[in-house]
């Protein structure tokens, strides 16, 4: 209701925080990132493409490329300099390229409905597989990289996303286009509870390598605001293609 302009600040907001949080983490076992320049590097980005669109990426993403060599070339930090270039590119393409899709799902006409059903989704996942993994998990997924994480929980996490995905979009008012149809739902909710676990196991083998429980502490209970938007940022880019494919 309060439009587009006033997510895309929440949403610039939230991923300026997360880039944050992954750097910090990352400083902690001893890298050296480029901090400041990744931190501006994902809020540009994130409020170029929503300017300009898909063709903000590459010049965003190359200034990024090139301010981080001057930054290391230059002294700014100079130990192990490859090393630490690539986590600070990392952390600009991980969370603000792909958390950067939430800005040309906004472009998109009926955007904020298109990111309501991706963030409902996600959630439902999560829930999902949470409550069934804790009451009736039993087979570990992959205990090397997440040990509370069970194949009960990723099946009941996914068949809720689905579920959820599709009849509350399609019933809800007021969330057009997904009204309309309720195939266009099911495929987003389809794309949800595939993508939505990987993003989950991809920041929880990434915290495992770096030793850390929670990327970040600023939610109590539930780490950081990084910890929090694991799965979504892999939900985005889906959720545009889908949306972009059978919606529009």
């Amino acid at each position: 209701s309060v439009g587009p302009g006033a997510v895309m600040g929440l949403v610039v907001v939230a991923l300026v925080l997360a880039a944050a949080e992954f750097y910090q983490s990352v400083r902690n076992v001893g890298y050296r990132p480029a901090a400041l320049l990744g931190l501006a590097s994902v809020g540009g980005l994130a409020l170029a493409v929503y300017w300009k669109g898909l063709e903000a990426y590459p010049l965003v993403l190359g200034l990024a490329m090139v301010g981080g060599l001057l930054w290391f070339l230059f002294g700014v930090e100079s130990e192990h300099a490859t090393a630490n270039l690539a986590i600070t590119l990392m952390g600009v393409l991980w969370i603000g390229g792909l958390g950067s899709f939430a800005a040309l799902i906004l472009k998109m006409p009926n955007g904020d409905a298109v990111l309501i059903g991706a963030v409902i989704g996600t959630v439902a996942y999560d829930v999902g597989g949470y409550v069934i993994g804790r009451t009736t998990g039993q087979s570990r997924l992959a205990p090397h990289i997440s040990p509370n994480k069970t194949y009960e929980g990723l099946i009941g996490g996914m068949i809720l996303s689905i579920v959820v995905t599709t009849l509350v979009l399609n019933s809800l008012p007021g969330v057009a286009p997904w009204t309309e149809s309720m195939t266009d739902a099911l495929w987003l909710g389809i794309a949800v509870a595939v993508m939505a676990p990987l993003g989950y196991l991809t920041q929880s083998f990434v915290k495992r390598d770096l030793g850390v429980k929670d990327m970040g502490s600023l939610l109590p209970g539930h780490g950081g605001v990084f910890d929090r938007f694991d799965a979504l940022l892999f939900v985005l880019p889906a959720a545009y293609y889908v949306a972009d494919l059978v919606l529009y």
